[in-house]
């Protein structure tokens, strides 16, 4: 048969044509599904979403758990915890409740708002430890606010607490309690009623503020550090710390002073404008030093059995008595102090069986280096 030269080009047109319908094909076919790795939608679901409502966040809502007779949201499992919004307060019962250990709870700026009749905002009723709580706020909330008195090395941080009023509870704990181990940070307390911020042993309140409120400001029972704070405007005790105490660096203006147990140092604070003692020593063998004071009715007491104490370097202007040592507190040694005060004042009362340095007149003298004992290097100074 003879060959057709027209049927061969038709064929090879026809095959070109076909493998450049075949190629769009396969360009537009979607690639192959690579094998499952065994992970489901469910699987996933799970990983994102913690709660039904599905949200995409690591922590866990606050809101999305159940609530108890006692609690309107109870949180009892180890985790990260997080506010979505602010809670109002219900009669008879606790905001949060935690019962597990190891809980940190971030409220992101969002606040409680206090309703009459309500329990302790967030507490820990049983024996727990290592709870934090950050970032919130408390306005007019009817009772303390964090009760973590059960919960050993807790910590409060950049929290504040707005016209509060803890006086309704029983024990008395105050606007804030934390329990051994407590540490409350960089905090503000503001017009509370009942006002006081505390800690158990080993406690650290530092970078607080408590401003015109009642009740008293900073307490623990010791050992513990308080440093940086500032108290203002109270008519309770600003600082309180019964047995070996460290507070230093505090502000404290019209509130009542500071009161220490033994072994405690109480170093480079600003008093000004005390009712009654600016420093009060209760125990033995305690360190005053380098404070100022301004217009207190005594500038540094130290009581009956607070023994050997040290009393050095302080600036006390403006007081009715400077420096007072009871007869019953022997074996002190004040050196290096500057009393100043109005007619009559008594710069220094130190009985028989104390120690210290000349005491020195030296009031509008003029140079005092011809003034006897001005020149010692223990002076006392009355200016």
């Amino acid at each position: 048969m003879a060959r057709n030269p027209d049927r061969r080009l038709l064929i090879a047109g026809l095959g070109l044509t076909g493998a450049a319908a075949l190629a769009r094909v396969a360009r537009a076919l979607p690639p192959p599904r690579p094998a499952s790795n065994g992970t489901s939608l469910q699987d996933v679901y799970d990983k994102i979403a913690r709660t039904d409502e599905g949200f995409g966040e690591a922590r866990i809502p606050v809101e999305s758990l159940p609530g108890s007779p006692t609690a309107q949201y109870v949180i009892a499992a180890p985790g990260v915890y997080y506010l979505t919004g602010n809670i109002t307060g219900v009669a008879g019962k606790a905001a949060i409740e935690v019962q597990s250990d190891h809980v940190e709870i971030e409220c992101d700026g969002f606040t409680f708002l206090g309703a009459p009749g309500t329990l302790a905002c967030i507490t820990s009723p049983r024996a727990q430890r290592c709870i934090g709580i950050y970032d919130a706020g408390f306005k007019g909330w009817q009772n303390t606010c964090i009760d973590l008195v059960n919960a050993a090395d807790s910590l409060v941080e950049e929290c504040w607490f707005d016209s509060c009023d803890s006086t309704t509870d029983p024990a008395a704990r105050g606007t804030c309690a934390l329990g051994a181990g407590g540490v409350v940070f960089d905090c503000d307390v503001r017009a509370c009623r009942g006002s006081l911020v505390s800690v158990g042993q080993h406690g650290v309140i530092e970078e607080c503020t408590n401003f015109n409120g009642n009740g008293g400001c900073f307490f623990s029972p010791g050992d513990a550090v308080m440093e940086d704070n500032f108290a203002m405007e109270n008519d309770g005790p600003g600082f309180t710390i019964r047995n070996r105490g460290v507070l230093i660096g505090n502000r404290l203006v019209k509130v009542g002073g500071i009161d220490v147990g033994a072994g405690s140092v109480v170093s480079e604070n600003d008093i000004g404008d005390v009712p009654g003692a600016a420093i009060t020593i209760r125990g033995a063998r305690c360190c005053v030093e380098e404070n100022y004071i301004a217009n207190a009715q005594t500038g540094i007491v130290v009581l009956a059995g607070a023994v050997e104490a040290l009393i050095d370097g302080n600036q006390i202007v403006g007081a009715t008595s400077g420096v007072v040592v009871d007869e019953k507190a022997p074996s002190c040694f004040i050196v290096r102090n500057c009393v100043r005060g109005t007619s009559g004042t008594v710069a220094y009362l130190i009985p028989a069986g104390s120690s210290y340095g000349p005491i020195a007149q030296v009031a509008d003298a003029g140079d005092i280096s011809r003034i006897p004992g001005a020149d010692h290097p223990w002076a006392n100074f009355v200016y």
